[in-house]
């Protein structure tokens, strides 16, 4: 007996199942949209939701995990919004799915410009091939990724698509030992700081006063502080960089600038101006906690107050670090 082809049949079980695994798993959508008071119909949630995003980008996020978007999800200073602008630039630059949950973490938490400002999404080209290459490589570590990224800010370097993952590890682990190198064999450039090693609070303050310093702290914390190395040489708005440890462990990296005098200046800071905490940044670019940041807030007042005595001034007004070259970009701690 010949077998006949039911198309209508076969079609509406096909729909059936398709959309059984396309919104199956899509109900963490429906409650996230909520929590960010988008409106929806109640009827059709999914479907409301839906009609707010291409079909290329509904498309990306309905072949994600939702595990994939956590690192949007969790942020509390990011939103529905933002969600969005990922999923369409996912599909603007050809992406079929979200990459791993380690790489949008990564470089959401590299766009905080300063421990207190917003950070954003993913949306530009540069980055994307940065994911890219980093989910071809299979199970990448958040160490590799900020080696890469150190060594590709520091050096201008320009990724494009047709590149090898590995080889750009065994690249920069290759600068980095010899830039260490050359920072061992140069000529002592130090800066100059109001304060020495010391005990605050429990922790261990100590100031980075030369290349090598900073360097060093940048492998070991993996950041690009290195990169900022000429934010110390500069006349105004200078910054000073510490390193917090606690039991000879480190904990964070922070910076103090220099403010000048404003009309709400009062004392010797009306002359003077004042050191303020611009940034702090645990390990790979992680954020502080509010307790740590009270405490450093406090360092920076001090700090202030050991600025204006007249002892511990320094004895040569004279630029020791003409030499450097200067990083024009204004790459933070990424």
């Amino acid at each position: 007996m010949p077998l006949i082809f039911d198309f209508a049949l076969t079609w509406r079980l096909f729909v059936t199942t398709t959309s059984k695994v396309l919104f199956k798993d899509l109900s963490w959508l429906v409650r996230y949209a909520a929590y960010c008071r988008v409106s929806l119909d109640l009827a059709e949630p999914v479907e409301s939701i839906r009609r707010q995003f291409s079909k290329a980008a509904w498309r990306v996020l309905c072949r994600s995990d939702r595990s994939d978007f956590l690192p949007i999800l969790q942020n509390q200073q990011l939103s529905f919004a933002d969600l969005q602008a990922y999923c369409h630039a996912l599909a603007q630059f050809g992406w079929l799915k979200a990459p791993a949950r380690i790489l949008l973490s990564f470089v959401i938490t590299e766009s905080y410009l300063y421990y207190d400002q917003r950070p954003s999404p993913p949306t530009n080209k540069e980055n994307f091939i940065f994911m890219r290459l980093g989910e071809q490589a299979g199970a990448v570590t958040t160490k590799e990724l900020a080696l890469v990224r150190h060594w590709q800010t520091q050096l201008r370097m320009r990724l494009t698509p047709q590149m090898n993952w590995s080889r750009l590890v065994d690249r920069a682990k290759l600068w980095r030992e010899r830039e260490r190198v050359r920072l061992t064999l140069s000529s002592g450039k130090t800066w100059h700081f109001y304060c020495q090693t010391m005990l605050w609070r429990g922790y261990q303050v100590v100031p980075l006063d030369r290349p090598l310093a900073l360097f060093d702290e940048a492998v070991a914390m993996g950041t690009c502080l290195y990169n900022l190395r000429y934010l110390c040489c500069r006349g105004a708005q200078a910054s000073r960089f510490f390193s917090l440890r606690r039991q000879g462990q480190r904990v964070a990296t922070f910076e103090l600038t220099h403010e000048s005098p404003s009309c709400a200046s009062k004392g010797w800071e009306l002359r003077n101006g004042r050191w303020a905490l611009q940034d702090s940044r645990l390990s790979f670019n992680r954020l502080p906690s509010v307790e740590l940041i009270a405490d450093l807030v406090a360092f920076a007042k001090m700090y202030n107050t050991w600025a204006s005595r007249p002892t511990r001034q320094s004895k040569s007004q004279k630029s020791t670090c003409s030499n450097l070259a200067r990083w024009s970009g204004e790459v933070r701690y990424s």
